[in-house]
């Protein structure tokens, strides 16, 4: 099955893509011209992606296999985080300059739902059974957690928001991951990463970060109990055992690391280098997270400039060449 990488590539007003052939063989596929700072990008069914236009009220359609854009739907100001809610029509978008929550119902192409949540909305995630949701609300230093339930039902306006928790005013929350009911989150502003019990709402432990100042960007479960965040100021990314909350190595990528994903077949790591032309490759198969031993191997793809998202779609498509 094809594999290809899509890369919001904020600076250069593009989507990248990078068709993968092997474990380490990656072609330019091209680049979607998008206009209006890309920033987010999610993988959807069918050979198309959404990118968030984050200086515009629009999320784009892409046609991956014509390597073009096939629609536009109108969301509210400033789209920041955009996913996917599995087992339904739906897509979730973040609109930092409204302050809400877009569901958009992707077959017809339009919103059909704006909630109000917390101010200025970023980073989501979905829970794998789509009854749950996750929001980064980095103006007011919280993150929300969303009952998704009524999509599954085809009803968009049951969705609600269920719990808030407060970290800080000056806290940023920018990433988030689920594990085990909790809740890891990447806060710009802080040196630890707080703990959050889903049911209950509260702090109830915290990772502390090795480098201070680091600037944490973006969380991701790789499997194995453990998760990577990107510190984004110190151009290194942190390995976290889930179990034991704490850093059990740090992995030098490049510059300002941001959005990351990962090939689950393969167990291979694709990380934006938002003050470089180029997405990070950390290979992780057969890597012991756990402690320092082993050395990962790592490469670079270029791609435009300045990119602060990626993300990995398979598809059973056929992807012509370039040109």
């Amino acid at each position: 099955m094809p594999v290809l990488l899509c890369s919001a590539d904020t600076v250069a007003g593009q989507v990248g893509l990078v068709v993968k052939d092997g474990p380490s063989a990656y072609r330019w596929r091209g680049a979607v011209c998008t206009g209006r700072g890309p920033l987010a990008v999610a993988g959807g069914g069918g050979g198309v992606a959404f990118v968030a236009l984050s200086v515009s009220d629009e999320v784009l359609v892409l046609d991956l296999v014509r390597s073009r854009v096939a629609g536009r739907v109108r969301v509210g100001w400033a789209p920041r985080g955009v996913a996917e809610v599995a087992g339904t029509p739906y897509l979730l978008v973040s609109c930092a300059g409204s302050d809400a929550l877009s569901v958009v119902e992707v077959e017809a192409g339009r919103e059909v739902v704006r909630l109000v949540v917390g101010r200025e909305p970023g980073a989501l995630a979905v829970s794998d059974d789509g009854r749950v949701g996750y929001v980064c609300e980095r103006g007011a230093g919280s993150v929300a957690v969303l009952d998704l339930t009524g999509l599954l039902d085809g009803r968009p306006e049951r969705v609600r928001v269920v719990s808030r928790t407060g970290l800080g005013a000056h806290a940023q929350p920018r990433g988030l991951v689920e594990h085990d009911g909790h809740l890891l989150v990447a806060c710009r502003l802080m040196d630890v990463l707080p703990v959050v019990e889903v049911a209950s709402g509260r702090v109830v432990d915290s990772v502390g970060l090795p480098v201070p100042g680091s600037g944490p960007a973006s969380v991701l479960a790789v499997g194995n109990g453990f998760a990577l965040v990107t510190l984004e100021r110190a151009g290194v990314v942190a390995v976290v055992d889930l179990l034991e909350y704490s850093v059990t190595r740090l992995f030098a990528v490049g510059g300002g690391p941001r959005g990351l994903t990962v090939d689950t077949a393969d167990q291979t790591v694709y990380i934006a280098l938002a003050r470089q032309r180029s997405l990070a490759v950390v290979h992780l198969d057969g890597v012991d997270l756990s402690n320092e031993d082993g050395i990962p191997q790592f490469e670079d793809i270029t791609v435009g400039a300045g990119p602060s998202g990626v993300t990995v779609v398979y598809t059973d498509l056929l992807l012509p060449e370039s040109g």
